[in-house]
């Protein structure tokens, strides 16, 4: 059946705080299924707009992850939602951005937010207006993390210049509870999309342009329809997905002025959905997925045409999107991806205990940078996640992610229900021998987010939970209704209440290290089979030359990779004898050129002929990304896409 035209067609926005790199792969998804029903769809990327409005440089700083937590993005543009007193605001600055900044940062944010916050007003009204006047049948607004405020605001202002104009809401936002709390709450949201859009959204704009001025469709939440009526259907054949199209963006970020200065744009790509390790063991306080765990991944051969299609377009520098590598690629895709004569550079999510042949896997077919969720350097820690690894597994992936020039992005989370307090002072001892390895990011608190166990179960934790701290300065007046719309949460219980004193060894430990990384070496310099040569600037001074004794020699090759202490022992003994290799090893422990969990044995120093220490991003990027211009050439970003 031919499907009517839909007059003024159908527009997908996508408001403030959100990326100015990387397009919006939902987006492009559900453009592509609203197109292929012959009805026209256009992606409104106002981020750039109010970018222009601040000047991308403030754009950039305010929404850098580190003051993510801060919710500086949401604050800006919430007093166009909420009515407030000024004291209120001033409360925030004071109170919420110094948690999340530098006693510099937090006057550099506040002069920043309060002329960011100054335009939003006229930057919403002014967006509003040109798409009122483009007279669309309908609008998509999609909605995740920092954006809730600004697609609100447009929301109520694009009512007000086109009230016939139906309104439908979708994102990370709108999951569940979170959508039905938005849905009700602001007038000016006539529908919300809970969970996968894929289907819902065609189905929805199919019906809707054949005169159905409120469809009821699966996953759409209207209030005729409530959701848990109407369930979504998740995609099970990601193969079926069309390829995205992602010139809406390119095409707004080539216009920002001054962007190309600041940033590349990267494309993304998303080989599956879910998560296979949270399905069998739910890591406690992951919110990810909400209902979508199940765990699902393109085939190979759909997989290698999107990243060389995408590639031949936009360049081979990825964003995967995935909330974890499918291991089956690890023999199928990766060997595919190793093979093609493109040289990618792609962002993976991983499980951290990966097998050497893993990581040179990933480093071969192009995966150069990961996020393998370490989270912490104790054991018992990581069983209370659930991780399913243990702490020389992390410090391994670090060390052997180091040698094949791999850059780990991870972060130090600490105060987990049933932690041991003591574990940081011995965390903090180990981390200085870590220098030369890749620190994390931050330090910080662990939060309850939604859909995590430690949401749906705080009784079980024994853990008391709050909407995290910045809420109620954005939603202002809502009193005890704040927790319907609260995603992240903060955990209390009279251990952890604790957890920022007994942390502060070991949050002075990972500063130090951040401090320290850029000069700090640990490598093998020189082995010539009969002796090793070590070199080493972790502790800050001048960097030293250890000769080590063929004893320790046999000892540091055998420990190149985890390896238990009963193996090693067997294997040298014959030449040295058990005594001499029992003190050798305590000798190499003692001066932190191996590190030891239970049996387990882990030489730190990296390989001879790798790295002296961990490679930075950029070192890493700007290398691929020389060889990948000087052996293909540019992209060709002005194709016709196909």
């Amino acid at each position: 059946m031919k499907v009517p035209s839909m007059p003024g067609g159908v527009h997908l926005v996508s408001l403030p705080f959100t990326s100015l790199q990387s397009p919006n792969l939902g987006l492009s998804l559900l453009a592509a299924g609203v197109r292929q029903q012959g009805i026209a769809c256009e992606i409104h990327y106002l981020a750039f707009d109010f970018a222009e409005t601040i000047g991308v440089e403030s754009y950039a700083f305010l929404s850098h992850e580190k003051f993510y937590q801060a919710f500086l993005g949401e604050w800006i543009f919430s007093a166009l939602v909420y009515e407030r007193p000024e004291a209120l605001d001033m409360e925030y600055l004071a109170e919420v951005v110094p948690d999340f900044a530098t006693p510099l940062e937090t006057v550099l944010i506040t002069h920043v937010a309060l002329a960011a916050r100054k335009a939003a007003a006229g930057f919403i009204d002014r967006c509003a207006k040109n798409l009122a006047a483009r007279q669309p049948g309908l609008v998509g607004i999609t909605t995740s993390f920092q954006q809730n405020m600004a697609s609100i605001a447009f929301a109520n202002a694009l009512k007000r210049h086109s009230p016939e104009t139906t309104i439908l809401f979708g994102g990370a936002n709108c999951e569940a509870e979170l959508g039905t709390a938005l849905l009700q709450s602001f007038d000016c949201i006539d529908a919300v999309c809970s969970g996968e859009g894929d289907t819902a959204l065609p189905a929805f704009v199919e019906a809707f342009a054949a005169g159905d001025a409120m469809p009821e469709v699966p996953g759409i939440t209207t209030r005729n329809c409530p959701s848990d009526k109407q369930p979504g259907r998740m995609i099970t054949a990601l193969d079926n997905l069309p390829i995205p199209d992602f010139s809406d963006f390119y095409s707004r970020f080539d216009r920002t002025s001054g962007l190309k200065d600041l940033l590349q744009p990267t494309p993304t790509i998303e080989t599956s959905r879910g998560c296979w390790w949270g399905a069998k063991h739910h890591c406690t306080f992951c919110g990810l997925n909400g209902n979508a765990m199940t765990y699902r991944s393109k085939s190979p051969d759909r997989a290698l045409k999107e990243f060389r299609t995408q590639a031949r377009i936009y360049g081979s520098d990825f964003i995967v999107v995935d909330n974890i590598l499918d291991y089956a690629y690890f023999d199928s895709l990766l060997p595919m991806l190793r093979d093609d004569p493109t040289p990618f550079l792609m962002h993976f999510e991983v499980k951290s205990n990966l097998f050497p042949k893993h990581i040179q896997a990933m480093a071969a077919a192009g995966i150069r940078k990961i996020q393998p969720g370490i989270e912490t350097l104790d054991s018992h820690i990581l069983k209370l996640m659930k991780k399913g690894v243990n702490a020389l597994q992390n410090i391994q992936t670090l060390k052997l992610c180091a040698e094949a020039g791999i850059f780990v992005d991870w972060g130090f989370i600490f105060g987990f229900p049933g932690e041991d307090p003591s574990s940081y002072d011995r965390m903090a001892d180990l981390m200085s021998r870590l220098h030369h390895l890749q620190p994390p990011a931050a330090f910080a608190p662990v939060r309850a987010d939604r859909f995590s166990p430690y949401f749906t179960r705080p009784h079980e934790f024994g853990i008391q939970l709050k909407p995290a701290k910045p809420y109620r300065f954005i939603y202002a007046g809502v009193g005890d209704e704040l927790g319907r719309f609260s995603y992240h949460h903060e955990m209390s219980a009279p251990d952890i209440d604790r957890a920022q004193i007994y942390t502060r060894r070991a949050r002075d430990a990972v500063q130090h290290w951040i401090t320290r990384h850029s000069d700090a070496r640990f490598y093998i310099a020189d082995d010539t089979g009969e002796t090793m040569i070590l070199h080493d600037s972790r502790d800050g001074g001048e960097e030293t030359r250890t000769q080590l004794s063929r004893l320790e020699a046999d000892i540091v090759r055998l420990c190149a990779c985890m390896n238990s202490e009963d193996r090693v022992r067997v294997a040298v003994a014959p030449r040295h004898g058990m005594k001499q290799c029992a003190k050798a090893i305590d000798r190499l422990l003692e001066r932190g050129i191996l590190a030891k969990e239970n049996k387990s044995l882990l030489a730190l120093p990296l390989a001879f002929g790798t790295f002296g220490k961990a490679p930075t991003w950029a070192e890493i990027r700007s290398e691929v990304l020389h060889q990948s211009h000087h052996e293909t050439g540019p992209p060709v970003r002005g194709e016709a896409f196909s």
